[in-house]
């Protein structure tokens, strides 16, 4: 419950109905005692023959080992609420605080064991439980719970709803292949004029395709901006603010991958990104092919698949909260890196896109989400030392401490860079996968007749004081994202610099596959820049969001919007009605404002978020 408190019940409050977040305690409280009671059944396995050969001192033995038990679960509870405490409140002192506070709190708990006094005290305080009857009575509460919950998803499952594909009696002749990298910063690639060569592959692709170099993301982080490619909705519309939302039911049938579907192609996708595959999960048979994939292979999967009767894909709760729960709890007793479900491979993303190809008849739309250069930086062993000394950061498989958050000092950079440089290496990473993935579809002839798009969710930043990505201040960097398109047949590559977001992909693709684009999408399809006659390149405009701390169930109070034309960023939040005008060409600092230099330019930002967005009107006057 403890663990429960420490914002986990409100964070759920912001996307879950009071009935999910109801059966998410549940199921949490279910699991525990199963645990505990599985833990228990093992220790008196293990003990019983020592208390059989010690019959003549068992009542003795066995109150020794309930006392030691008694006195472990108490430290490790109360080291927990340290933990927290200290997570919650005190992060920003850094490590050695830390390290401080776990200190006194082992040797307080020491010396409170040498009281004879209060060690009666702690190895007494959980008697009320461990009495027979009571322990009886949470047993079968355990038991009638677990039952409640396993036929309650099954119901839920049995009762969701399905999607048939229409029928057609000829499939499409063009083929559509998105591919997304996690947190992959336009500016960090060699294509966008990056110093360092860390794209040559994605380079010589971009040489027969369509380059758009002012694309920007819908959001800062995976979630949302995910949504934003599978519905053509900006979040505000979609209401997928966190990073464990899902589409609301009244956005379910908005994908435009059914609409492809039900034009009569085949569909499949694959998301390495356990955030990603979970949102566009929540758009209900909008792929032929879709398998959920194996984030952390080994015991915690199996673990996953047996206790699957508690956690089905009934679209009830959240399933990507409760695999990253038991993950981190898995990992944490295992002493183990709790980030293991963020380190899918490219490698390995491209061989499942090889898979699902294979099961792909012609006339298919398949979109690759690939988890390379997300964090942690890890490249491989051919780009490890490649831009910085290989034995440089040897420790790097773990996000800074908070240090670094919200935003780090100026002190700090040089840090910073260093690290930048890793993730140059892990981008090199995924570059060089990339290339023997299109290689290997040109000598398979998988491309005859595909239009290939090359993008990312959102970037990463190493400047301006933002590190990384998840940030309310949209900086340029953690925005900016590649878009790269080449047509079927294309041969010469093009430079397009007219402005736009996430909400024209989907139009984009609908429009190549010759599909009608829904009345409700309100995005442009960017296929008139493909053939090189559209002008007026400095007319576009890109919107950007941030809308984590709210509630789905209430209107946006707080959170930040972003409008981007060709020259200047205007960032406003929306809690406070502060505006801050941006050069693009300096807004990778997070605290800038030159409005006082550009008024009039302020202004007619402002007006376009309004413009764009009458209901945040109210906050935005």
């Amino acid at each position: 419950m403890l663990w429960l408190a420490q914002g986990k019940l409100q964070s759920w409050s912001f996307y879950l109905t009071v009935w999910e977040v109801g059966f998410e305690v549940t199921l949490r409280l279910v699991f525990a005692a199963l645990a505990g009671m599985a833990l228990g059944t093992i220790c008196t396995a293990v003990l019983s023959p020592i208390l059989w050969y010690f019959e003549s001192s068992r009542e003795r033995l066995i109150d020794w080992v309930t006392k030691f038990v008694v006195v472990l679960v108490l430290f490790v509870y109360s080291r927990y609420a340290v933990i927290a405490l200290i997570n919650k409140f005190w992060s920003y002192h850094g490590p050695r605080f830390r390290l401080a506070l776990l200190t006194a709190h082992f040797l307080a708990f020491a010396l409170a064991l040498c009281i004879p006094r209060v060690r009666q005290e702690l190895v007494t305080s959980l008697d009320g439980f461990l009495g027979t009857n009571t322990t009886r009575r949470l047993a079968i509460a355990t038991v009638v719970g677990t039952v409640a919950l396993v036929a309650t998803e099954f119901a839920l499952v049995k009762t969701a709803p399905t999607v048939n594909a229409a029928h057609v009696s000829r499939r499409p002749k063009s083929n559509v292949l998105l591919i997304t990298f996690d947190a992959l910063s336009a500016e960090d690639m060699s294509l966008y004029g990056y110093t360092l060569p860390t794209t040559p592959n994605i380079d010589a692709f971009a040489r027969k395709a369509t380059v758009f170099t002012s694309f920007y993301s819908a959001s800062t982080f995976t979630t949302p901006s995910v949504a934003t490619i599978l519905t053509g909705l900006y979040p505000s519309e979609s209401q997928v603010y966190q990073l464990q939302g899902h589409v609301r039911p009244q956005n379910s049938d908005k994908g435009f991958a059914r609409a492809m579907r039900s034009a009569g192609y085949a569909t499949g996708a694959f998301f390495s990104n356990p955030f990603a595959y979970y949102v566009a999960n929540s758009l209900p048979n909008d792929y032929d092919f879709m398998p959920e994939p194996i984030f952390q292979s080994g015991s915690l999967q199996r673990m996953w698949d047996a206790t699957r009767p508690l956690h089905q894909d009934s679209g009830f709760g959240s399933r990507v909260d409760e695999y990253w729960d038991l993950e981190h709890v898995w990992n944490t007793v295992g002493r183990m890196n709790t980030q293991l479900s963020m380190r899918f491979p490219a490698v390995a993303s491209f061989e499942q896109a090889h898979q699902i190809l294979a099961k792909l008849p012609d006339g298919f739309f398949l979109w690759i989400h690939v988890m390379t250069p997300h964090s942690p930086y890890l490249p491989d062993a051919a780009n490890r030392g490649r831009f910085l000394a290989a034995s440089a950061l040897p420790g790097l498989t773990e996000e800074p401490d908070s240090l670094w958050e919200p935003h780090y000092q100026p002190d700090q950079q040089s840090q910073v860079d260093e690290h930048r440089l890793r993730y140059d290496e892990f981008i090199a990473t995924a570059d060089r996968a990339f290339g023997n993935f299109m290689s290997e579809l040109e000598a398979s002839g998988k491309l005859k007749n595909t239009t290939v798009i090359v993008s990312a969710d959102h970037g990463e930043s190493f400047e301006g004081g933002v590190y990384q990505h998840h940030t309310p201040y949209l900086t340029r960097p953690v925005i900016h994202v590649p878009l790269i398109i080449r047509t079927t047949g294309q041969q010469d590559g093009r430079t397009v610099a007219f402005t736009a977001d996430q909400t024209a992909l989907a139009p984009t693709i609908l429009d190549l596959a010759s599909v009608p684009k829904p009345d409700w999408m309100r995005g442009q399809s960017l296929t008139g820049w493909l053939s090189g006659d559209r002008k007026g390149e400095n007319e576009g405009l890109a919107f950007t969001q941030y809308f984590e701390k709210n509630s789905v169930f209430k209107p946006l109070r707080h959170g930040t919007v972003g409008a981007i034309d060709g020259h200047y960023e205007y960032v406003v939040d929306i809690e406070t009605r502060k505006g801050a005008l941006r050069p693009l060409n300096e807004a990778q600092v997070w605290n800038l404002d030159r409005t006082a230099d550009d008024p009039a330019r302020a202004e007619a930002l402002r007006a376009a978020i309004l413009s764009r967005f009458p209901y945040l009107m109210q906050n935005l006057k």
